[in-house]
């Protein structure tokens, strides 16, 4: 027992060895913690809601939770290389802009998709129906824009597959007869997916972008809805989002 005389007193002071503090405190730690379960080490990213699967990807909706994985995939000068018209990749600022206030509305009505790979339902990506329009009688059309973010998921088929599946719930949800895209000719392994699903070549363009008036060759394509309209007198087609 360790013990401290003060000057001028007779009283002695008891002094706990440090060992025996640190039990105490260690021990009050975890009686007070004691019945509350430790948080995960690894807790689950949250997810949206499935809305159409395939045996590779699958889509959900967007949650804010993925503006942090959309932030890195538009800031990567590739990315932007391959699908941006002005050919520039995204500030934070100018990503975080685009993903609450276009992407999540968007995502809200159904009309924006994160892509899920299947096996492990990790983000990977990101597709979005835009621009919806009637440019003749009884045509029912939309923009079709998507990118595979994780570069170590490119050259699977994954961008093929969420295609697929963005084009039928394109033609059974939303009641579209045609899906366009546009993409540009320096990027061949979009344009041999989109043939893949069937896109054909329906036109192509001249943009100039830039400072220097980059020369940028944009290729024009488009899929119908397959089979034959639906007969007079059926269900009408779901209004286009003005």
């Amino acid at each position: 027992m360790a013990k401290d005389q003060h000057p001028g007193s007779s009283v002695r002071c008891y002094t706990p060895p440090p060992m025996k503090i640190a039990r105490r405190f260690w021990g009050r730690l975890v009686s007070q913690d004691r019945g509350a379960s430790a948080p995960p080490d690894h807790a689950s990213p949250p997810v949206g809601t499935e809305i159409r699967s395939g045996p590779s990807v699958r889509l959900r909706s967007h949650v804010p939770a993925n503006l942090a994985a959309f932030q890195r995939w538009y800031a990567d000068d590739e990315i932007a290389r391959l699908l941006r018209h002005d050919q520039e990749p995204l500030n934070n600022v100018q990503s975080r802009g685009y993903f609450q206030t276009i992407i999540l509305p968007l995502s809200a009505a159904g009309r924006a998709y994160a892509i899920h790979e299947t096996s492990s339902d990790r983000l990977i990506g990101t597709a979005a129906l835009t621009d919806f329009t009637e440019p003749a009688p009884g045509v029912r059309a939309a923009l079709f824009r998507i990118v595979i973010g994780e570069k170590d998921r490119w050259g699977r088929g994954y961008g093929t597959e969420a295609t697929r599946l963005v084009a039928e719930e394109a033609f059974e949800t939303h009641g579209l007869t045609r899906v366009r895209l546009e993409v540009f000719r320096h990027n061949p392994r979009a344009l041999a997916a989109y043939r893949r699903v069937g896109f054909q070549v329906v036109g192509e363009h001249t943009e100039w972008v830039g400072r220097q008036r980059f020369t940028l060759e944009i290729i024009e394509m488009a899929l119908d809805r397959p089979g034959p309209a639906p007969p007079d007198g059926g269900d009408a087609p779901p209004p286009l989002p003005k």
